[in-house]
């Protein structure tokens, strides 16, 4: 019987299978590479910026979904006054990706926008709340956090960067193009969210090739709360050692959150979205000291400092893109996101 744990007041959270969750109880030691013998969380910032994005737990623990939710009972979600985006400024970064588009330097690129909260009342007990909410609501997405007295990260991302069981196989997915729920059948059918998951699929084989024999299994749709994606479960076997470093600079971020081709450059990753982004779409997970991984993209969360709150989105752009239904996409998952954390 797995024993209940109530949260510490520093710490992290990622589920790592279905339903198993590790949680680390801080204070947390930031370092710039993992201590060999110890399980450490890896939390950078999108553009890897961060010189010290390892946090080392002082404690660590494995529960369940069902075991923490038992243990939150009682917690709910705070509320947030938001502040709704204006489409200004998000035209203006579109109609510039479109341009080098329409020039053949670009293939496909990801904007971010960035939606900004205060949270009402202040916020005690913000991790608790949004914590269990996401247990209970976030379906076949995996539960991740991390977080201070004063700031955090809470999400539940569908999307996996790498997971490593054997060190001889590495595992991945492609997820990309996006449909309401609703109309999901509709979702294989529709020509430019093909064209981009293909997109993905690609940018992963060309990044994983150098590093084996690479397996791309077939293309599925899954659906989770509001929303549906493309989804390729793509397999790499190693055939000479690989560490999380070599994985994190082979894959992040994919052409599901950058650009395509990646020889347009990492020049342009600061132009897909403000600064203040901070670890949104960054790769967020766990390494154990035999060296097993689980490492997520870092969507489908929010984002705090004090009472600040950010919540952001992205969508694919490509040359049939407009803006207006990629304005609508961006309000679907911000809205599908409050819907998931109680916001």
């Amino acid at each position: 019987m797995t024993r209940t744990i109530a949260l510490p007041s520093e710490g992290f959270l990622l589920e790592h299978a279905p339903g198993r969750l590790v949680v680390g109880a801080g204070p947390l030691e930031a370092r710039t590479c993992r201590r060999a013998e110890a399980l450490a969380c890896y939390a950078p910032d999108f553009l890897l910026a961060d010189e010290r994005p390892w946090l080392h737990p002082t404690t660590w623990r494995e529960t369940t979904r069902d075991a923490l939710c038992e243990a939150l009972d009682g917690a709910y979600p705070p509320h947030v006054a938001w502040e709704e985006p204006e489409i200004a400024e998000y035209a203006a970064r579109f109609s510039s990706l479109m341009d080098r588009i329409d020039a053949g330097a670009l293939a496909k690129a990801v904007p971010v926008i960035l939606e900004h909260g205060t949270w009402q009342p202040p916020s005690g007990g913000v991790v608790a709340g949004l914590l269990r909410r996401a247990l209970v609501a976030s379906g076949p997405s995996f539960v991740y956090a991390a977080w201070t007295a004063t700031s955090g990260i809470v999400g539940a991302s569908p999307e996996v960067l790498f997971v490593r069981e054997d060190p001889e196989r590495v595992e991945t997915v492609a997820m990309a193009g996006t449909y309401p729920d609703a109309e999901a059948a509709d979702l294989p059918a529709d020509p430019k969210e093909t064209r981009e998951h293909a997109s993905v699929v690609d940018d992963i084989v060309a990044a994983l090739s150098p590093m084996g024999a690479v397996s791309v299994g077939a293309r599925e749709v899954i659906r989770l709360p509001a929303m549906a994606h493309l989804k390729t479960d793509i397999a790499v076997a190693v055939t000479s050692p690989v560490t999380f470093g070599d994985l994190v600079r082979a894959l992040h971020p994919t052409a599901a959150l950058g650009v395509a081709p990646r020889s347009a450059g990492t020049e342009l990753m600061p132009s897909l979205g403000p600064s203040e982004r901070g670890r949104f779409g960054a790769p967020f997970g766990i390494e154990w000291p035999d060296g097993r991984a689980h490492v997520l993209v870092a969507i489908r969360n929010v984002q705090w400092d004090g009472r600040a709150v950010t919540l952001g989105a992205g969508a694919g752009i490509l040359a049939e893109s407009r803006l207006e239904r990629e304005w609508e996409e961006l309000r679907l998952k911000r809205s599908a996101v409050k819907d998931l954390l109680g916001l």
